[in-house]
């Protein structure tokens, strides 16, 4: 069964343009990992440190074996390095499309 998760993170004012490209550049590594069915990078339209990924997986094992992934890789590093503050996961069930 898929699974929706939305990231939420606020990114640190100075970070955000940069932060935008290194989305656009990586992405396409993401929706080619195994298990994964889709992800945008969006930010709110009044306030564009709010960022959201939101994502569909085949299943939470999916993600978490690509979270590792991004982890040994080195590019969640990169993103924290964006933020300001921690950020928030959902993890969703998919009830309709």
């Amino acid at each position: 069964m898929s699974i929706g998760i939305i990231v939420e993170a606020k990114l640190k004012e100075e970070t955000v343009e940069e932060a935008k490209q290194f989305f656009i550049d990586n992405l396409p590594d993401t929706r080619n990992f195994d298990g994964n069915q889709g992800i945008t990078m969006n930010v709110d339209e009044d306030d564009p440190t709010l960022m959201f990924l939101v994502e569909k997986w085949e299943s939470k094992e999916h993600y978490e074996r690509y979270h590792h992934w991004r982890q040994e890789n080195g590019s969640l590093d990169q993103i924290r390095g964006f933020l300001d503050g921690k950020p928030k996961r959902n993890f969703l069930e998919i009830v309709s499309e």
